[in-house]
């Protein structure tokens, strides 16, 4: 039995340090604001699908077609770089399941078809260097977005 007990307790050491690293809680902080931006981020990324069907019609009866055709690689660029942040987007040890079980406000949704990949194994301050970027992608995906939506917009008026 004392064999059992020594490493359940250790274990429970471990993990109760992690949450307590000053470098984890503040990836943690930035995984979260993150997450917020990815959030206000995925359903303008949805709409996108719109704008390129417009861009797509537009294209076939205009005479000059390569502000379209730009127009339509950046809506796609755009599309792209969101997937592939999803797909990268790992979780900061003891907080893998922080934006999964939140409440929303009335009318508010919440999509969880991204799955998060779970912590890498590596030292605190390269948690931090992880979140860091993924935090700074989701802002240029953001910025890259809006640009490509008035870019579009212009276009359709």
């Amino acid at each position: 039995m004392r064999k059992l007990l020594l490493p359940a307790l250790i274990l429970g050491l471990a993990a109760c340090q992690e949450k307590e690293n000053p470098q984890l809680k503040e990836a943690a902080v930035i995984h979260n604001e993150a997450h917020e931006i990815m959030e206000q981020v995925e359903p303008e990324i949805k709409d996108l699908d719109l704008l390129q069907s417009a861009l797509t019609t537009k294209k076939a009866t205009a005479k000059d077609t390569a502000a379209i055709s730009a127009a339509l690689v950046a809506v796609n660029q755009v599309k792209a770089e969101f997937k592939e942040w999803e797909e990268n987007l790992v979780t900061v040890p003891g907080v893998e399941d922080e934006h999964e079980h939140h409440d929303h406000k009335e009318g508010e949704e919440h999509h969880h078809h991204h799955e998060h990949k779970k912590a890498p194994d590596v030292a605190p301050d390269q948690h931090l260097a992880i979140q860091k970027e993924i935090k700074k992608n989701i802002e240029k995906i953001q910025a890259d977005l809006k640009a490509a939506k008035a870019q579009a917009e212009a276009l359709l008026k």
